[in-house]
C-alpha cells in the first residue's frame, strides 16, 4: 500500500508536489536574502535551534523556515529561501491523465465563489517530531476542539474552534474535486526542519521546551490573520487589497518553492450570525477519513497514534510522547 492516502492510488500515475495551502514565508536577517514575507504574525525562529544547542544534525536543507537557510558564512545547509507552508488539499500535477486535474480548473473552481474562503485566522498549536527515523520537525494547526459543539450555530456569543478555518476549506475542496491523486499529507503542519537528530535526550526535552514557551506565547495571543502585510505571490504588495485588511487568503503552490496565485477571502467576517455560523458548522463537523476515503463524523474515529503511528492528541500527549521523559 502506498504511504500516500490517494483517493485512487491505482489511478494515480505519477507523484507530483502541487497543492492549495497557507504560505508561512517571512523574510528575516537570519535566513536567506532573498525570501519574501507572506505573513508576520508569527516568527518561527521562535522554534528553531539556528545555534544547534540542542539539535546535532539535519538533513541538507537546514531550516525551512523562519527565513530559510542564509548559506556561507552564516550557515553551511544549501541556501535557500523560507518555504514555510501549510498544505490543505495536495494536487499533485497538473496532468489529469497521470491522476492529478488542471490547474485552470483549480484557478476556475477558488476564483467562482463556490469555496466559501475566510479571512483566515490561525495560531500554532504544538511543536512536534512525526513518526519518520530520523524525524521532521513539525507546527501543528489542530482544531481545538477537535470536535465541535453544535451550540455554536445557537449562541453567536461562543467562539468558533481555534483553526476552524482550515477543516472548512480542506472539506469543501474535499467535496468539490475528485481526482485520484488527492489527498492531504496528515495533520494539518508545517514542517521546519527534516531528519532532526539531537545532541542527547535531555538536549532533545530542552528543545521542546523552548517550543513548548513558543506556543504557550502564540496560544495566550490567539489566533491571527496572516497576509497582514497584503503581499501578492511575489512579495510585492497586492494590487487591489480589501480596504478592511481581509487579505488572508490561499495560495496555489506548484511546489513549496514556487507559488504561482493568491485567492483573496471571500467568506468576510463577522462569523457570528446565524446564516454563516450554519455553513461553517455543516463543514466542520465532519473529518475526512483517510483509510475508508470518506467523510465521517469529527471525533468518531479511533486515534490516528492507534492506527498509523501519527501524532494525533493533545499538545501535552504529543510533548510527552515524543520526549520520552515527561511523564
Amino acid at each position: 500500500m502506498p504511504n500516500q492516502k490517494y483517493l485512487d492510488p491505482e489511478k494515480t500515475k505519477a507523484d507530483g508536489l502541487a497543492f492549495v495551502g497557507l504560505s508561512l514565508t517571512r523574510f528575516s536577517e537570519k535566513g536567506h536574502p532573498d525570501s519574501i514575507t507572506h505573513q508576520t504574525s508569527f516568527d518561527l525562529n521562535l522554534v528553531c535551534d539556528r545555534d544547534y544547542k540542542y539539535i546535532m544534525s539535519t538533513n541538507d536543507d537546514g531550516w525551512l523556515v523562519g527565513g530559510g537557510e542564509p548559506g556561507p558564512p552564516k550557515s553551511y545547509k544549501i541556501p535557500a529561501k523560507d518555504s514555510g507552508h501549510v498544505e490543505i488539499m495536495r494536487i499533485g500535477t497538473y496532468e489529469p491523465s497521470w491522476g492529478g486535474v488542471s490547474r485552470e480548473q483549480i484557478v476556475e473552481l477558488l476564483n467562482s465563489g463556490k469555496i466559501h474562503i475566510p479571512q483566515i485566522e490561525v495560531c500554532p498549536t504544538a511543536v512536534v517530531a512525526n513518526p519518520d527515523t530520523p524525524p521532521e520537525l513539525e507546527i501543528r494547526f489542530d482544531m481545538e476542539p477537535w470536535v465541535p459543539s453544535s451550540d455554536i450555530c445557537s449562541d453567536m456569543d461562543k467562539e468558533l474552534p481555534l483553526n476552524w478555518s482550515l477543516r472548512f476549506i480542506h472539506n469543501q475542496l474535499f467535496k468539490a474535486l475528485q481526482f485520484p491523486s488527492r489527498f492531504c499529507p496528515g495533520p494539518f503542519h508545517s514542517t521546519i526542519l527534516r531528519k532532526a537528530d539531537w545532541r542527547s535526550p535531555t538536549h532533545k526535552k530542552m528543545y521542546f521546551d523552548m517550543c513548548a514557551d513558543a506556543v504557550k506565547q502564540w496560544k495566550e495571543e490567539g489566533a491571527k490573520p496572516l497576509n497582514t502585510c497584503n503581499n501578492d505571490v511575489n512579495g510585492e504588495p497586492l494590487e487591489n487589497p480589501d480596504a478592511s485588511g481581509n487579505n488572508s487568503g490561499l495560495w496555489l503552490f506548484t511546489d513549496r518553492t514556487e507559488i504561482t496565485h493568491f485567492f483573496p477571502p471571500n467568506f468576510l467576517p463577522p462569523y457570528n450570525t446565524p446564516e454563516k455560523r450554519k455553513i461553517i458548522y455543516e463543514f466542520i463537523k465532519e473529518e475526512w477519513d483517510e483509510d475508508q476515503l470518506e467523510f465521517i463524523p469529527a471525533g468518531s474515529k479511533k486515534s490516528e497514534s492507534e492506527k498509523t503511528g501519527n501524532l494525533c492528541f493533545s499538545p501535552s500527549e504529543m510533548l510527552e510522547s515524543i520526549t520520552g521523559i515527561v511523564s
